[in-house]
């Protein structure tokens, strides 16, 4: 009688490695997606990835928690006690080809992550502009056009700051916390798309993360898990940024991967929600991004407009920088390094600095309502 052979462990795990060819396959496939953005645009990011996302944004939009978030803090917490186990399994059998083992599982793992993450999202960094999608013509502005529309802003916030409620300590706050603004935030989406409807499409509901707290301290207050069909949410940051966050995720939950392109979007249906806490949200995030970039420019005319923040504004403001005090350390630069590294891997050449780019979409779009805010100077070495 011939006894069957069994497959050689020892050796079969080895090819395991060979997974992480999937790695630059994957970025080949990417990289010749961007030499056809309207092509990417039309079958991929219209098309292939709709398609796919969204009956699984969906299907994970019945589960009240984030799958997303349950699985990481599993993985977490497996993962270290497996590795022990095999380590003390490895000593005692005297078998080091068990820790060997084990690593090949986890680069077979993270090689299919990787590449499964660039076919159904990261291809999305590919398609065209958001301004040729809007028809919106972005040309370069002068200093006196930012300098106005951080003007118009800071009257557009005071305006809407008078609106909102506020509690027992003069801070903004939303009636019915982040809850109530989860349940709301699609009615911004439900408006915009009627005006651009490549916006629309049907999707989970944003969810909050269940360790916020943590979260905070890598100064991430959002993720769009690409593999779920997530929106997740820090639940935790002061309300005055909150419905900007979700409307950014959700932005991203729509196709859009580009963080500049995100958080003009989340400008975009923020301002066509019902709701002033909605309204008031996204003005200030616009307010702060212009006023950065005016900073960076002139300092002296930051602080000429600055002065001008209602007092109601001030301490929202001012409540915001307290938060943030608590969150300074080696975490948070880690973080920082990490998101700047992964913008930079996936084309946004200017890292965390290319969120300043919806400032160009600000000025092209809204050009006629700042426009009355011009000021007129003729100081030497002005840069226009």
């Amino acid at each position: 009688m011939q006894i069957e052979k069994k497959p050689d462990k020892k050796v079969n795990f080895k090819y395991k490695f060979l997974s992480v060819l999937l790695i630059p396959l994957a970025l080949l496939i990417k990289r010749i997606m961007a030499e056809y953005p309207e092509f990417t645009e039309n079958v991929y990011s219209r098309g292939i990835y709709k398609i796919i996302m969204q009956p699984v944004s969906l299907l994970t939009g019945l589960i009240p928690i984030s799958v997303a978030e349950l699985a990481l803090i599993i993985l977490v917490i497996y993962i270290p006690i497996r590795l022990i186990y095999i380590i003390i399994r490895a000593v005692r059998k005297g078998e080091g080809i068990l820790i060997l083992r084990f690593f090949a599982n986890l680069v077979l793992l993270g090689s299919l992550w990787f590449f499964v993450q660039v076919m159904v999202w990261n291809i999305n960094y590919e398609r065209l502009p958001y301004s040729d999608l809007a028809g919106i013509n972005v040309q370069d502005s002068s200093l006196d056009e930012l300098e106005a529309l951080c003007r118009w802003l800071v009257d557009e916030t005071n305006r809407l700051r008078e609106q909102v409620p506020e509690n027992q300590d003069g801070i903004m706050y939303v009636e019915g916390g982040y809850k109530s603004v989860l349940k709301r935030a699609y009615k911004g989406y439900d408006v915009l798309k009627q005006e651009y409807p490549f916006l629309g499409g049907k999707y989970g509901p944003p969810k909050p993360v269940l360790l916020s707290r943590l979260m905070s301290h890598t100064n991430i207050i959002g993720i769009y898990s690409c593999l779920t069909g997530e929106a997740n949410i820090d639940i935790d940051i002061p309300e005055m940024s909150l419905a900007s966050t979700v409307m950014h995720e959700m932005a991203h939950q729509r196709g859009f991967a580009r963080e500049d392109e995100a958080n003009y979007i989340a400008y975009k249906a923020c301002m066509a929600h019902p709701d002033i806490d909605f309204k008031y949200s996204g003005t200030v995030m616009a307010l702060q991004y212009s006023m950065n970039a005016l900073y960076s420019e002139s300092p002296e005319r930051y602080f000429d407009i600055a002065v001008n923040y209602s007092p109601g504004y001030r301490r929202d403001l001012e409540a915001e920088r307290e938060y943030w005090k608590h969150f300074q350390g080696v975490t948070r630069e880690v973080a920082d390094k990490m998101n700047d590294t992964y913008l930079k891997l996936n084309g946004q050449e200017d890292g965390v600095k290319s969120y300043g780019r919806m400032i160009d979409l600000l000025l092209a779009e809204y050009k006629g309502s700042y426009s009355k805010y011009m000021v007129q100077r003729s100081i030497p070495g002005d840069k226009n």
